[in-house]
């Protein structure tokens, strides 16, 4: 009996981990198309692994690590202009705003877009998925957590997640000095 019912919820938690792993069928054989291409996935398990080998002085990732249960990263750089078919993008996209994502930005341009969607759960930010369609360049992310956008910057330039500034680290300039503006009304 306690077999049985470790057996179901495994099979339960797995069915939930595929359920949050997005459906990336449609792109299958674009690496043959692209003159580069990336592909990640990372379970729990691996990216505990993989933080270990990450400079954090102050353990942040290590925390973040424990919140974290996928990451998928996908990026298509190619030669020429649709050498993939947009529609695969777009069903794409329509798929993961079906569920229970919801955009966050949307930019669109002519041949092209990005869109950022997040997923709420409990405890807040559940996940993430970022997907950018251009002319010569495809990028999927999709995060899955209990997530912070703060400290889900420090994934930022790590296991092929681009590196995002969400603070505001500019300082107003300053105004002349006394002295200065003198000199400044001298020199005029």
């Amino acid at each position: 009996m306690k077999t049985r019912n470790f057996l179901c919820i495994l099979g339960l938690a797995s069915t939930l981990f595929a359920e949050q792993a997005l459906d990336l069928s449609a792109l299958k054989g674009l690496e043959a198309k692209a003159k580069d291409s990336t592909s990640i996935d990372l379970g729990q398990d691996t990216l505990k692994l993989m933080m270990g080998f990450a400079s954090d002085s102050n353990g942040e990732l290590q925390r973040l690590a424990k919140t974290i249960e996928l990451i998928q990263v996908r990026t298509f750089e190619f030669e020429k202009d649709n050498m993939y078919n947009m529609a695969d993008m777009e069903a794409l996209r329509q798929k993961v705003k079906a569920s229970d994502f919801v955009p966050f930005l949307t930019h669109k341009e002519k041949g092209g877009f990005t869109e950022i969607l997040m997923r709420k759960g409990p405890k807040g930010l559940r996940g993430f998925v970022v997907l950018t369609a251009e002319a010569r360049e495809i990028t999927i992310i999709n995060i899955i957590g209990d997530l912070d956008l703060n400290t889900l910057s420090k994934l930022g330039g790590k296991f092929g997640i681009p590196d995002i500034q969400l603070e505001n680290n500019s300082k107003p300039a300053k105004a002349p000095k006394a002295k200065d503006k003198d000199k400044d009304q001298d020199e005029n």
